[in-house]
């Protein structure tokens, strides 16, 4: 899966920096350049890796953020487009139920809501948010759970993890624990409710047309499947110029 680098070949954190720093510049707004000032400084003695609930936080996203707008809910549905995995993430700040983040320059609001019975809205930003890139980890999948990733979609055989990157969490009012045997998701406003056996996904309960939306389809994991390739035997004497694999 390849992300979009904006800065290269400066780190996430150079790059942040520098955008903050040459907003100010020339802005003819000294409150707006102090402030950018400000984050700026900010971002370079922390590093951004720190809690939401303590100050800006530079990260990831930990799987794909389903938004609605400019909205980006601890509930959302699957058929919506969404922020890709591993996208860097500035998260300006906490407010209430709800967290301002940047993306590619572009604002969002994180709402937390429906679970902030069970968890505080900086732990679930913390969540969403994550310090360290998962594209390595993403690259070392099998092909089908990449494409099934990239397409926002589930595989059986996925586990947890895969599944939160293509999905994200499900919502904690729904799922208040992930060790649980059932996790609920929705698509279209269905509900879809994902199966465990082993720690992998075994099985998709819901509306037939949801459960077929939401599964990676056989055409779309074969686009991926690798091909196989014949060997020709050596010929006696090597005359061919061809080994053959043993």
């Amino acid at each position: 899966m390849e992300n979009k680098v904006i800065f290269a070949p400066f780190s996430l954190l150079t790059a942040t920096i520098l955008v903050l720093t040459l907003n100010g510049c020339g802005s003819g707004n000294a409150a707006i350049k102090a402030a950018e000032e400000k984050e700026a400084a900010t971002l370079a003695a922390t590093g951004g890796r720190v809690s939401s609930a303590e100050g800006l936080r530079l990260g990831y996203a930990c799987c794909n953020l389903r938004y609605s707008g400019d909205w980006v809910s601890d509930m959302g549905s699957g058929e919506l487009p969404f922020i890709p995995v591993g996208t860097q993430l500035l998260v300006r700040d906490v407010e209430g139920a709800r967290a301002n983040v940047e993306a590619d320059e572009k604002a969002y609001r994180f709402g937390h809501d429906y679970g902030r019975a069970q968890e505080k809205t900086s732990e679930w930003v913390d969540k969403l948010v994550v310090l360290n890139d998962p594209a390595p980890k993403i690259a070392k999948f099998p092909a089908n759970i990449r494409t099934a990733i990239e397409a926002g979609k589930i595989a059986k055989g996925m586990t947890k993890e895969q599944l939160i990157m293509s999905m994200g969490y499900p919502a904690t009012s729904d799922t208040p624990k992930l060790e649980a045997a059932t996790w609920k998701y929705y698509w279209l406003r269905y509900p879809l409710v994902v199966h465990w056996q082993g720690g992998k996904v075994s099985k998709l309960e819901g509306n037939a047309d949801i459960v077929a939306k939401a599964q990676i389809s056989p055409v779309e994991t074969a686009k991926v499947a690798p091909k196989k390739v014949s060997v020709k035997p050596k010929t006696k004497g090597g005359g061919s110029g061809k080994s053959s694999n043993k």
